[in-house]
């Protein structure tokens, strides 16, 4: 292993070949397109899953809060949970984690919808199932994302992340748009069991992928030096310190999720189709974002990416706040989808290329941990809303990020350049 202490540049090495073509060729490597095949089911299913739980959580409580406060209680089970999980990840097989998180999500779901059609979830039960839910992806984060360069390589790094962000925006607009109709269709029980099915196949395909994912370590340290080691290794490179508090301005981004079915329900009366919409809308803009990070893959000043984009996604937040028109929020959405993608490839490719094989589970649970902080802000825009009403609450959310993601720009971007 090498030491996390020693000097080193903190430079990504050079880019793979640009062009969709190109990226496409990817396809053609041994095992990927069974792997992204099982992550893009996974992905709608998950959204299903998500869109499901929020639809239900609205049928138990009318306070913003309790809305909001369940979207906080499962990101703090994930930012918890993330710097233990990407230890893990380091130290054992990431197929095999994978596959275990998914069957684990499989049996939340399916007790969720037996709860239900028997008519005895209340609230708290559905925040316990949020934590443990939130918990199980702690670990998928991390274990899917560093899985797919052990599949490809490190040299189709770039094309494989941003391939596999494709299949992830495809499962947003898809999820979005089966959630809609599923949950208006066959109520939220058949909802979730048709969604289970889903995991449970994407779980089965995974497993039949002969590769592992495990790491050669040399020696096995405990649990608590394996963290230090981590936060050692970032503590040392300013670039990589000021990317990471770039990420952590997800604090306030955590208003959307929980907002957005707010708005759909309540400041437009929308319904189920029109929550679905404006998920979809997301998930169409983080296509287009995907398809043109194929085209031009990012291959250099990424904390200036990471941070830039997270910038723009706050200035969305900002816009959100307005919501004079659904056909507006909808364009709204889409910007966001796009910025919001672009910041996750940047992030998720960056981060893995300029640190050393063995830290990329430590480091990359980090940016998770980092983009988990919207717990916080999910829970603070639910009681906000509810004292000053919800444009005004997500206005707040969106004006402090922006403000300072400014500021970090402006005075320390030659930093960010360094990464």
């Amino acid at each position: 292993m090498s030491d996390p202490t020693a000097p080193d540049p903190v430079s990504p090495p050079v880019a793979s070949p640009s062009g969709l073509r190109e990226a496409f060729e990817t396809f053609r490597l041994p095992h990927y397109r069974g792997l992204w095949g099982s992550n893009l089911v996974q992905f709608v299913c998950f959204h299903v899953l998500f869109m499901a739980m929020q639809w239900l959580v609205t049928s138990l409580t009318d306070l913003r809060a309790g809305v909001t406060f369940l979207s906080m209680i499962q990101g703090a089970s994930i930012a918890v949970a993330s710097p233990f999980a990407g230890v893990v990840v380091d130290r054992y097989a990431k197929r095999n984690l994978i596959v275990l998180g998914r069957l684990g999500l499989v049996g939340v779901a399916t007790t969720t919808a037996l709860l239900v059609h028997a008519g005895v979830l209340e609230y708290w039960g559905l925040v316990v199932i949020g934590v443990i839910g939130g918990t199980l992806a702690s670990v998928l984060g991390p274990a899917t994302q560093t899985y797919v360069v052990d599949v490809v390589g490190r040299n189709r790094t770039q094309h494989a992340v941003t391939l596999n962000s494709i299949g992830s925006s495809f499962g947003t607009v898809g999820g979005a748009a089966l959630a809609g109709v599923l949950i208006g269709a066959v109520g939220v029980v058949s909802t979730y069991l048709i969604a289970a099915v889903g995991v449970v196949l994407s779980a089965i395909a995974v497993l039949r992928i002969p590769i592992r994912g495990k790491a050669e370590r040399g020696e096995r340290a405990s649990l608590g030096r394996d963290l230090r080691e981590g936060f050692a290794y970032v503590r040392e490179r300013p670039a990589l310190m000021l990317a990471l508090l770039a990420c952590a301005m997800a604090i306030f981004n955590g208003a959307i999720g929980p907002m957005r079915v707010i708005f759909a329900r309540y400041v437009f009366e929308a319904g189920p189709q029109g929550f679905g919409a404006m998920s979809a809308a997301h998930g169409i803009g983080t296509v287009a974002a995907a398809v043109f990070l194929t085209l031009r893959p990012p291959a250099k000043n990424f904390g200036l990416l990471i941070s830039g984009t997270m910038f723009l996604y706050a200035v969305g937040i900002l816009l959100f706040s307005f919501a004079f028109s659904f056909e507006y929020i909808l364009a709204v959405e889409l910007f966001l989808g796009v910025v919001g993608q672009a910041w996750n490839i940047c992030a998720m490719v960056g981060f893995q290329l300029v640190v050393p094989h063995e830290m990329r589970g430590r480091v990359l649970s980090m940016v998770l941990t980092l983009a988990q902080l919207g717990f916080i802000g999910a829970g603070l825009v639910g009681l906000l809303a509810d004292a000053v009403g919800d444009q005004l609450a997500v206005g707040i959310f969106g004006a402090i990020p922006t403000t300072l993601l400014a500021l970090q720009l402006l005075f320390g971007w030659r930093v960010l350049k360094q990464m």
